[in-house]
């Protein structure tokens, strides 16, 4: 029984690290549930609050979603861990989608750190959170312009969520690629593909079961020509003993001669041929 006690004791005491915190820190009160801005470190300007009022608003309009920037002096413990805090506290997103944005700043610690929510995990990967955070807010995050470096952030981070994540489906390694070309350049590529697809199933349909070799023939050509050989057939031929003249022999008589003299050549011939947790991430230290 004892050992059974101890077990349990060490198994509680194992599973305690790894319990959310979001419930024990303290954050501060939302104004509302329809403020997308709040500035408690008190470094930005009007005209950027009410930006990001504006837009966000139109993100919750449209899609339900939201971008919510926060500016702290200093946060308690560890600034993923506040982050968190302040997502699940302030329920940020829509309850549905869990698609909701944060953008957190601590002056005083000298850190920021951007989370996003769980229905956005696919479409937003942690490399274009910390492409964003580098680009538009590190630089003038660095030299304490912090109006300026929030506004940036946040602008690039609605284009990307309308351009990318509602519109067009995917993600962009780049989010400031919005150039009108893309669309003209994709239509062109889905055309080049769909003359390749045709182009094949054409050539599938041509392709015969079996091979047979085919022969072609070209019209005979007929030559004459003389035989090397020349033919004399034998013809006898009678002479007649030339009349008698007159005068007295001894004896009568007559002669036979017979001689062939006759020649003649005749020939011919012929010749032929063939042939296919909410992800996040903060300021690099």
């Amino acid at each position: 029984m004892k050992k059974f006690i101890t077990g349990l004791f060490l198994a509680l005491m194992m599973i305690m690290p790894l319990t959310p915190v979001s419930a024990s820190i303290n954050v501060p009160e939302r104004t509302s549930t329809k403020t997308w801005v709040e500035d408690f470190a008190n470094v930005l300007t009007p005209s950027t609050e009410q930006y990001i009022q504006q837009y966000s608003q139109y993100l919750a309009d449209d899609h339900s979603a939201c971008i919510v920037v926060v500016t702290m002096d200093y946060v308690t413990g560890e600034i993923d861990d506040y982050a968190l805090s302040l997502f699940n506290q302030w329920r940020i997103g829509d309850a549905n989608f869990d698609n909701g944005v944060l953008l957190l700043l601590s002056i005083g610690d000298d850190d920021y750190y951007m989370m996003i929510g769980r229905g956005l995990e696919d479409d937003f990967p942690i490399s274009d959170i910390q492409y964003l955070l580098d680009n538009y807010l590190e630089p003038d995050f660095a030299v304490r312009d912090y109006d300026s470096g929030v506004r940036n952030v946040f602008e690039k981070t609605y284009e990307y969520m309308e351009n990318n994540i509602y519109y067009n489906g995917g993600t962009d390694p780049d989010p400031q690629t919005s150039d009108p070309w893309n669309t003209l350049y994709v239509i062109i590529g889905m055309l080049i593909c769909f003359v390749i697809i045709i182009s094949v199933l054409r050539s599938i349909r041509r392709v015969r079961r079996y091979y047979e070799p085919v022969y072609y023939y070209t019209r005979p050509r007929h030559t004459t020509y003389y035989s090397p050989y020349t033919y004399r057939p034998y013809t006898t031929h009678y002479y007649t003993s030339p009349p008698s003249s007159s005068y007295h022999s001894s004896g009568g008589g007559s002669s036979y001669h017979s001689s062939s003299s006759y020649s003649s050549h005749s020939g011919t011939g012929t010749s032929f041929g063939g042939s296919s947790r909410g992800a996040g991430a903060g300021r690099r230290h």
